[in-house]
């Protein structure tokens, strides 16, 4: 099965972003494959496909896990196309303030490889974002580099949550698996 962790989003910010993908549908209305704004989400960690029998290890560990993330708060996020000069993707993204974030990140992918020794994860520097939309045709740079903006808008990530992802060719259902609240003391 196809899985993947991801943090939940608060409803008023799923409003917000489905007024972007509102906003980029009448720009880019067949360039762009936008999200579904009920998938709208920020991944933690994409897990890939694993075996239906290791789920209890999974939920065990996100559970352990959701003890040492603190509640996240979020601010000003910049609207990207990621890459910048090839962009695959639109979205925004945010900087953390946590130091800690990348060493607890890190450590948690270690533990889940040791206990579950096929799984393989991506190197590249992590970067917190919510993805609006997936580039299939091309498109002028020069346009979209004038579309980079700051999303004056907050919003707090309280929980964390384990997905499976089903994929049909209208496209991705998602299905939330284990919902764990984050440690709201540190």
């Amino acid at each position: 099965m196809r899985t993947f962790i991801a943090y939940d989003i608060e409803e008023k910010f799923r409003r917000v972003c489905e007024y972007l993908i509102m906003k980029g549908k009448k720009l880019y209305p067949r360039e762009i494959k936008w999200v579904e704004p009920v998938n709208l989400h920020f991944t933690y960690l994409f897990l890939g496909e694993i075996d239906p029998s290791d789920v209890k290890v999974v939920v065990k560990m996100l559970g352990l896990l959701s003890e040492q993330i603190p509640v996240l708060n979020l601010e000003n996020g910049i609207l990207k196309w990621n890459p910048p000069f090839k962009p695959q993707t639109i979205w925004i993204e945010y900087s953390l303030n946590n130091p800690d974030f990348e060493k607890i990140r890190k450590d948690f992918q270690k533990k889940l490889c040791e206990e579950i020794p096929y799984l393989k994860f991506d190197k590249k520097d992590f970067k917190l974002h919510l993805t609006l939309g997936r580039i299939k045709n091309k498109i002028d740079i020069e346009r979209l580099l004038l579309h980079e903006e700051v999303i004056n808008t907050s919003t707090t990530l309280t929980q964390i949550s384990l997905y499976e992802s089903l994929l049909y060719p209208q496209g991705p259902v998602y299905k939330n698996l284990m919902v764990y609240k984050l440690n709201q003391e540190k």
